[in-house]
């Protein structure tokens, strides 16, 4: 992240020390968000520009291949000044989630957007294009390392009642891959967050079942609803110790060729996630860079599937 006028270093180092990295992992859930019958994971929007966002959403599985879900964006919470608006569609293909890239938004705004399905309109989110004028903070949440099984995602609720975010970021390891027995999983069962599959996941199936899980969490749902969410994958969304042509957590003998588990994972994660393509023929291709006005240039980097060789075993 670079920073782009007068700044105190040690100042801005101080107060990131303070704000954390924030690992949504603790005792208790805190938000609620009613359980919709159509659109069973909430809304979430991503990868802000200062003229575009990309829209997200899942309705329940349907009979057919497609399903067309509108949706809309406005200035205001009640609706009254929409200024743009279409219809998209939810494949099952995609595993029934709906993305949609909306471009000619104003800049520096807070918008609201929701969508409607089967003759159920969802909850509404909340979502704000980048800044290109002057501005004197940016203000960001940051996360990592989401084990659903370790705990509630009580941080997630925090962050998600804050009113002045302008962007929510992620780390990665946004799902864990373990099967119910794997890392961090002893109280599991007793707060009822016991990993979904309760396999290890390698297959497509599997990533979407395990995101579908994860994002059934009120907590997360209401993040994803309150702000805009720049993500980035590290090694959990495939497998442990991820690198460029493997990882630790796999083993071909039994799990097969590497190179279909992580087609699956990045299909699974691209689906899932309120992310940006900018070249559909290179998903693994996740770099990209978000200007905040003339003070922030925040550039996420992939270390792990593009720029990481094998680790040296030093035994």
């Amino acid at each position: 992240m670079t920073l782009r006028s007068p700044f105190d270093r040690r100042a801005f180092l101080r107060g990131l020390s303070a704000a954390a990295v924030l690992s949504p992992v603790a005792v208790r859930a805190v938000a609620h968000v009613p359980r919709d019958p159509v659109f069973t994971h909430g809304v979430a929007s991503g990868d802000p520009l200062a003229d575009r966002v990309v829209l997200w959403t899942r309705i329940a599985p349907r009979p057919g291949p497609q399903h067309p879900v509108q949706w809309e964006v406005a200035l205001d919470a009640g609706f009254r000044q929409v200024v743009r608006s279409g219809t998209a569609f939810a494949r099952a293909a995609a595993d029934w989630t709906v993305k949609v890239d909306v471009t000619g938004l104003p800049p520096g705004r807070a918008l609201h957007y929701r969508f409607h399905a089967l003759g159920r309109t969802s909850m509404a989110g909340r979502t704000k294009t980048l800044a290109v004028t002057a501005v004197t903070q940016v203000r960001l949440a940051v996360f990592s390392c989401s084990n659903y099984p370790a705990g509630y995602f009580h941080a997630y609720a925090e962050a998600a009642r804050a009113s002045d975010l302008d962007a929510t970021i992620h780390l990665g390891d946004y799902i864990y891959e373990y099967g119910r027995d794997g890392y961090a999983s002893e109280d599991a069962a007793a707060l009822g967050r016991v990993s979904d599959p309760p396999e290890e996941i390698v297959a497509l199936a599997d990533y979407r079942r395990r995101y579908a899980q994860y994002r059934s969490d009120p907590d997360l749902q209401a993040l994803h609803a309150a702000a805009p969410m720049i993500a980035v994958w590290d090694d959990h969304e495939i497998a442990n110790d991820t690198w460029r042509e493997g990882a630790q957590n796999h083993q071909s003998a039994t799990e097969g060729p590497f190179e279909a588990r992580k087609a699956a994972a990045l299909q699974a994660y691209h689906e899932w996630m309120p992310t940006r393509l900018s070249d559909p023929a290179r998903p693994d291709r996740i770099y990209r860079s978000f200007t905040f006005a003339q003070l922030v240039d925040l550039h996420m980097l992939d270390t792990r599937l593009v720029g990481r060789d094998r680790p040296l075993s030093y035994a």
